[in-house]
């Protein structure tokens, strides 16, 4: 079932039309710094799934962390629009994004990260290309490094609009990450 935008409960409404827009740029005028070339480059390896799908990092600084993903058939349901998978996991890699500019590259192999939990609702179809953004509080960032460096665990929360070309939210994500210092098995 689809829930139309009047049916969102008003707290929830009221967060959503308070996100500032921010204009989306589509993946041929996309002009990426090095980072997030860097993270894209990084995601398409890891995670072939980014690739398939077309992903492309939009932002990853200043606190915004931004990707897109295009309408395609193999994007999209049998409604034509971009199906539910896709905007769940456009949702759901910004942490991945947020957890790659707290982590350092030379750290990376030393620290654990994963993704405990996505709820996601889900307010119209999506027709065409979806923008996912979140923000994320750099001095939040701080205090998880030091939470690593220290040798303890830390997570964190993100709320994230998915979004049309319009502009238009048509997925809401609440999702928790988890962060700690990896550890060496206990038989090694």
């Amino acid at each position: 079932m689809t829930r139309r935008v009047d049916d969102i409960p008003l707290e929830l409404k009221n967060r959503l039309m308070r996100a500032p827009r921010l204009p989306a740029r589509t993946h041929e005028d996309c002009a990426m710094n090095e980072r997030e070339k860097e993270l894209q480059s990084w995601f398409r390896t890891t995670c072939p799934l980014f690739d398939h799908i077309g992903l492309v990092v939009e932002s990853a600084s200043d606190g915004v962390f931004r990707c897109t993903v295009p309408l395609t058939p193999e994007n999209s349901n049998h409604f034509d629009t971009v199906h539910a998978a896709i905007q769940w996991a456009s949702a759901e890699v910004l942490g991945g994004l947020v957890v790659m500019s707290i982590v350092p590259l030379e750290r990376r192999t030393q620290t654990f990260a994963a993704v405990r939990s996505v709820n996601i609702e889900f307010l119209r179809p999506a027709r065409t290309s979806i923008v996912a953004e979140t923000r994320f509080d750099p001095a939040e960032s701080v205090a998880i490094r030091a939470a690593l460096d220290e040798g303890r665990n830390s997570e964190f929360s993100l709320e994230s609009t998915v979004r049309d070309a319009t502009g238009e939210p048509v997925a809401i994500a609440q999702a928790r990450y988890v962060l700690r210092p990896w550890r060496q098995s206990a038989t090694a």
